[in-house]
């Protein structure tokens, strides 16, 4: 029986080593050709290739800015001055939506960040938590879609948020 065993294992031995000389590759000299070069890669959606830069545009046309005539920046500085003298409804209503009328979504979030210390500072009394939330969204909306979609318009999402935040934690009047 043990001989049958050692037998056996010693013919499968020869048969595995059978079997990988005949797999193995004869040494031969022969060079291997490489593929011929590919087409330069490109993206799907754009006319660059990888790694290539985009060229810089000379007829580039600059962004406009939006203009504030002198009427309107008076009307602003009012707005400013009525709100520190007495914040209440009336002009705290007022500043923000003149804030949002200049289209500048800085100058409108510099507005809230107004609003917001008069509220912390407790002297902005006559609006609620709620009022302030629903005044803040609905003067966002004055602004134009260009206004809201840039680099400031994403700095004032982000004070909206933060101000939304800090009055939906507060129970106070």
């Amino acid at each position: 029986m043990v001989t049958f065993l050692i037998s056996s294992i010693l013919v499968l031995g020869l048969i595995a080593i059978a079997i990988y000389y005949w797999q193995k590759p004869a040494n031969t000299s022969e060079t291997i050709e490489l593929p011929p070069p590919q087409p330069q890669i490109r993206g799907l959606f754009s006319d660059l290739s990888v790694n290539e830069t985009r060229p810089v545009a000379l007829n580039r046309v600059p962004e406009i800015t939006h203009q504030i005539d002198r009427e309107d920046f008076e009307e602003e500085l009012a707005a400013i001055r009525a709100f520190q003298q007495t914040p209440d409804r009336t002009s705290t209503t007022k500043l923000l939506h003149v804030a949002a009328q200049t289209d500048d979504a800085k100058t409108y979030g510099r507005a809230i960040e107004l609003v917001l210390m008069s509220w912390r500072e407790r002297t902005l009394s006559d609006l609620s938590a709620k009022d302030l939330q629903t005044l803040f969204s609905s003067e966002y909306w004055v602004l134009s879609s260009r206004a809201r979609t840039s680099g400031a318009g994403f700095i004032l999402k982000q004070t909206l948020s933060n101000a939304q935040r800090e009055l939906e934690g507060t129970n106070h009047n």
